[in-house]
C-alpha cells in the first residue's frame, strides 16, 4: 500500500480489504479517476455475489446470516460512478459470458438428441447470475437456475425501482424485503412448473443522481423499510475528471480476478451452504458493538431504524472480509476471526454515516435547525477540521460542560471521525 494516508484520499476505509486491492483502488483513482468510495462499493458488491450461498455467518443459533448487499452509488451527473461500477463487475461479466458460450453448446449438443435420448438427459440450463431488464416472475426462475445467487446490476438504479409493477400488480417491492433476508420463495403459475427456492440471494447495486435521491422514498419506501435496507457510497467532494496519459497496472487487474475466481470457486456441499461461526473473540466485539449500537442510537426513530438493519450489515461484512482475506491471504474459511469484525464496524460506520446524510438530503432536513442557541454557536466556533481539545476549549469558553460536549460530538448528522481524536463537520 502506497504512503499515503487513506484519510488523505477517500473516508471509504478501503483498509479493510487485502494489500492488494488496497494498491488497487489507489492506482485506479490515480490513472483512471475512479472514486474509491464507488470503485470499493462496487468490489464488495462483487465480493458478495462470487461468495453467494456457499457459505453464511453464524452470530448464534438465531442468528444465521447470508452475506448479500443492497447498494446505492450516488453523485452528480458525470461524476464517475458507472465506470467503477463496470470495472469491479468485469470479472463477473467474463464468467457470465463464457458461461452463456457452454450452455448454447451443450443446448445444440442436446438438440441433436433423439427423442428417446432426450428422456434420459436433462435439458441444459444457463446459469445465469447477471440481471439487468427482467420480469419479477424470470428474476426467480433464474435464480432457479442458479442457486448460488443472482445480481441486479443497474447502472440507473432509479429506472429499475420505477418499474415497480410494470408486469404485474404483484407487490413486487415487498419481494425485495423478503429477499434481503435470504427467505424461501416459491411461485406457483398454472403455465408453468412450480419454483421453490429454499434460500434466496439477491444482490443488488446501481447508480443515482443526488438531485434525484428523493424518488427513492415515494411508494412508501421510506416507510416500510425498503429504503433502511440499502447501503450508501457517497462521492462527498468530487472533482473535475481530467484527462491523463497513466495506465493502470495490468498485474493489479490480474490480482482482482485471481480474488473474485477463487471466490468462485467455493462451492456448495449438497447445496447447503457452509456455516462458519465467529471466533469467541471475534464474537464478543460484535455482540458488544452491536448493544452499543442499539443503546446510542435507541432514542432516535431514525438512527434506530436505520441501526436494526445496518447490525445485519456488520454480520454480512465480517463474512465477506474473511473470505476475502482467505482468498488472497490464505486466512482461514472456517471462522470469522477478530480482525473481520474490525474491519466490518469500520465498514459499518461509514455506511451508517452516510445513510443519515442520505435521509437528510432526501427530507431536505437540516440538523443545525434542531440545535440549541448555545449549541448552535458552539458548532459555528468550530473549525471545518478540529480536535478533541479545540473542541474542549471552545465547550469550556461557552460553559459547556465535557460531558454535554462528547454526546454532542457524538451526532453523526454533525461531525464525521475520520480518525481518532479528529472530526470534520458535515455542514459548514
Amino acid at each position: 500500500m502506497s504512503s499515503q494516508s487513506s484519510n488523505n484520499i477517500s473516508k471509504f476505509p478501503y483498509e479493510v480489504f487485502p494489500t492488494e486491492i488496497q494498491i488497487l483502488v489507489e492506482s485506479a483513482l490515480e490513472t483512471l479517476s475512479f472514486p474509491i468510495e464507488y470503485l470499493g462499493s462496487s468490489i464488495l458488491s462483487a465480493v458478495s455475489v462470487a461468495i453467494g450461498n456457499t457459505y453464511k455467518a453464524k452470530l448464534k443459533d438465531s442468528h444465521i446470516s447470508i452475506g448479500s448487499l443492497y447498494m446505492v452509488l450516488i453523485g452528480r451527473a458525470g461524476d464517475m460512478k458507472s465506470h467503477p461500477l463496470s470495472f469491479a463487475f468485469a470479472p463477473t461479466e467474463k464468467r457470465e459470458e463464457l458461461s452463456y458460450d457452454n450452455y448454447k453448446n451443450e443446448k445444440i449438443d442436446y438438440d441433436n438428441l433423439t427423442e428417446d435420448q432426450k428422456k434420459t438427459v436433462p435439458k441444459p440450463r444457463w446459469k445465469k447470475q447477471i440481471l439487468k431488464d427482467f420480469t419479477p416472475e424470470s428474476l426467480v426462475k433464474i435464480h432457479s437456475n442458479n442457486t448460488r445467487g443472482v445480481v441486479i446490476l443497474s447502472d440507473e438504479l432509479l429506472s429499475w425501482i420505477k418499474n415497480f409493477g410494470r408486469y404485474n400488480s404483484s407487490s413486487e417491492q415487498e419481494s425485495y424485503l423478503s429477499f434481503w433476508n435470504g427467505n424461501s420463495i416459491s411461485i406457483d403459475r398454472k403455465s408453468d412448473e412450480p419454483i421453490r427456492l429454499k434460500s434466496t440471494y439477491v444482490n443488488i447495486i446501481g447508480s443515482i443522481q443526488t438531485k434525484l435521491l428523493y424518488e427513492l422514498s415515494k411508494n412508501d419506501r421510506g416507510e416500510n423499510g425498503f429504503l433502511y435496507r440499502f447501503l450508501f457510497a457517497l462521492n462527498e467532494n468530487p472533482k473535475p475528471v481530467l484527462w491523463n496519459n497513466k495506465i493502470l497496472d495490468k498485474r493489479l487487474i490480474i490480482e482482482y480476478e485471481k480474488l473474485i475466481n477463487r471466490l468462485y470457486s467455493l462451492d456448495f456441499d449438497n447445496l447447503s451452504s457452509n456455516i462458519i461461526e465467529f471466533t469467541p473473540e471475534a464474537q464478543k466485539l460484535i455482540m458488544n458493538y452491536q448493544n452499543k449500537c442499539r443503546v446510542l442510537h435507541f432514542e432516535d426513530e431514525i438512527e434506530n431504524a436505520i441501526q436494526s438493519k445496518y447490525e445485519t450489515y456488520t454480520i454480512r461484512f465480517s463474512l465477506i472480509i474473511q473470505l476475502m482475506h482467505w482468498a488472497l491471504n490464505e486466512k482461514t474459511s472456517r471462522a470469522i476471526e477478530l480482525f473481520a469484525v474490525e474491519k466490518a464496524i469500520k465498514l459499518t460506520e461509514y455506511y451508517f454515516n452516510n445513510a443519515l446524510i442520505v435521509h437528510n438530503k432526501i427530507y431536505n432536513t437540516n440538523p443545525l435547525e434542531n440545535l440549541t442557541t448555545i449549541q448552535k454557536e458552539l458548532y459555528n466556533n468550530l473549525e471545518s477540521k478540529f480536535n478533541t481539545q479545540q473542541a474542549i476549549n471552545e465547550a469550556k469558553n461557552l460553559g459547556i460542560a465535557e460531558s454535554t460536549l462528547y454526546r454532542f460530538l457524538k451526532n453523526k448528522t454533525l461531525f464525521s471521525k475520520p480518525k481518532y481524536g479528529t472530526y470534520e463537520k458535515i455542514h459548514t
